[in-house]
């Protein structure tokens, strides 16, 4: 299976082994950034900063 890795837009550690055979992927860093990917274009599609609950 084919993987890729992106870069979190707060903190810059790599979040690797994304697949491309995924249809969406959401992730949450313990930066407090979460954001979305591109799968086609393998990389942050969408990003924000999650609030305190």
């Amino acid at each position: 299976m084919a993987t890729f890795a992106v870069d979190c837009p707060g903190c810059g550690v790599s979040k690797e082994h994304m697949t491309t055979t995924a249809n969406q992927i959401g992730v949450h860093c313990s930066c407090g950034i979460t954001f979305s990917v591109n799968i086609d274009e393998q990389a942050v599609d969408d990003w924000w900063e999650r609030g305190e609950s």
